[in-house]
């Protein structure tokens, strides 16, 4: 068994799966002051050289920092200007590494969402937050089971502040929205980017209808109008003034609310905590969505502690295959089967307000 299961380049024939006889030679070491005497190899089929690092969470940083400890904390309201002070790095390194983790929990996510009970009534909603400021609220809409409140998915869309607003806040929201361009029916966007996962990984039988709750919005109705002739689908909807109870059928989008609020410090109200980038505050939330799932107990306080993906009939072996992977070995998007808004969000690809430059995304994030 060879250390390699594929060649790192995604050109070549072995990328995806390699031969079981020796398909690379040894090419000697490299010293980094990091990481010590590092081998090299080369494939015998494409010539491309790599390293044992290329295959490591750790590909070209300069310090070793505990990413299962950053997925925790991030995950405990932690900022990042506490997480900086904690680890004794600047703010670009605590980034670069919620940045990798996002990847490793995309694509461990994406491994073990198809095992979920595909039956279970879907919720979806939107959690509003902002980008930058409360001039440009958002809706990050999230779908997730009714029953065990695993998250399937979640996408974003940035909008125009709505609402009373005083003379001098019309006057410096107008001056703001001169520079900015509005995607057009954002909303319905995010809500059938989730519905398209839904048709491909739950709502395949025409047989046997599937359950979706949502809320009243017009938004959705108009989306599902686009949706409902490609698979059979009951759509549940409820009022959102009705009490946020666990008798509510949207209760599992109103548990998810309240957990953001609580555990992520980007969406703290009335503190200095919040996002100033937007595929930042995506990663954190990517992040957020593994640890809930795969590492968060269903309930505290039960003597068998399970988690929200045993819940939703994902193997407690599955799951411990899948993190060890997770926090060992780097994933390739090349590799990995993304929905196109999770594609999106493994690129930076939601634009921060204002910010006319796209975001940086760093050449090994297209391996």
């Amino acid at each position: 068994m060879h250390p390699f299961s594929f060649c790192p380049n995604p050109a070549c024939p072995h990328h995806q799966v390699a031969p079981e006889d020796s398909w690379y030679v040894a090419l000697g070491f490299y010293y980094t002051k990091c990481f010590g005497d590092v081998p090299r190899y080369r494939c015998k089929t494409c010539g491309r050289t790599f390293s044992s690092q290329t295959f490591s969470l750790d590909y070209f940083a300069k310090k070793r920092l505990d990413y299962r400890q950053i997925e925790r904390l991030v995950s405990s309201s932690m900022s990042q200007r506490a997480l900086s002070r904690h680890f004794k790095v600047s703010l670009g390194t605590i980034n670069n590494r919620i940045h990798r983790l996002s990847h490793q929990s995309l694509a461990t996510h994406a491994l073990l969402r198809p095992q979920a009970v595909p039956r279970e009534p879907v919720c979806i909603d939107g959690f509003v937050s902002f980008d930058r400021s409360q001039y440009f609220p958002n809706n990050i809409t999230i779908s997730l089971t009714a029953h065990s409140q695993f998250i399937l998915s979640l996408t974003h869309a940035t909008l125009r502040r709505s609402g009373r607003c005083t003379d001098t806040q019309k006057h410096r929201k107008n001056l703001l929205y001169r520079s900015v361009t509005f995607e057009k029916a954002a909303l319905q966007r995010s809500f059938s980017e989730l519905l398209d996962q839904l048709y491909s990984e739950r709502c395949t039988a025409l047989t046997s209808p599937s359950l979706l709750i949502t809320d009243e919005k017009p938004d959705y109705a108009w989306a599902l109008t686009r949706h409902i002739s490609r698979f059979s689908l009951h759509h549940l909807t409820v009022n959102s003034k009705a009490p946020r109870t666990l008798h509510n059928p949207l209760f599992a989008s109103n548990y998810i609310d309240r957990e953001l609020r609580k555990d992520l410090a980007d969406h703290r109200r009335e503190t200095v905590c919040f996002p100033r980038n937007v595929a930042n505050m995506l990663n954190r939330l990517v992040v957020y969505l593994g640890w809930h799932n795969y590492e968060k107990p269903f309930r505290i306080g039960q003597s068998i502690e399970s988690t929200h993906a045993e819940h939703a009939g994902i193997k407690k072996s599955a799951i411990y295959k899948a993190r060890l992977t997770q926090f060992k070995q780097r994933a390739f998007l090349t590799r990995t089967h993304l929905f196109p808004h999770e594609r999106k969000l493994w690129l930076r690809g939601f634009p921060t307000p204002l910010k006319n430059k796209p975001e940086y995304v760093p050449a090994y994030a297209y391996a």
